[in-house]
């Protein structure tokens, strides 16, 4: 963040969000590189799929799509 902000709440709302972004980015990058999959949610179940485009099924259940009437974002 830059130092020109004296307080949290002024600082611009689209600056957080785009540090965030860029550090999810990179999480996202050492685990494709180190293949340890990423997680997937389809309406039978959770599955890990990975690099090679091999997946296992971690969780059964139901999970229909669902709509959001409200975005929020919480830090």
């Amino acid at each position: 963040m830059n130092s020109k902000y004296l307080e949290e709440d002024e600082i611009p709302f689209e600056e957080i969000l785009n540090k965030v972004s860029d550090n999810s980015d990179d999480v996202l990058r050492v685990i494709d590189a180190m293949n340890l999959g990423r997680s997937h949610v389809k309406d039978d179940g959770v599955y890990r799929v990975f690099n090679d485009g091999s997946e296992i099924k971690i969780e059964a259940g139901s999970f229909s799509k669902k709509k959001l009437f409200k975005k929020t974002y919480k830090l």
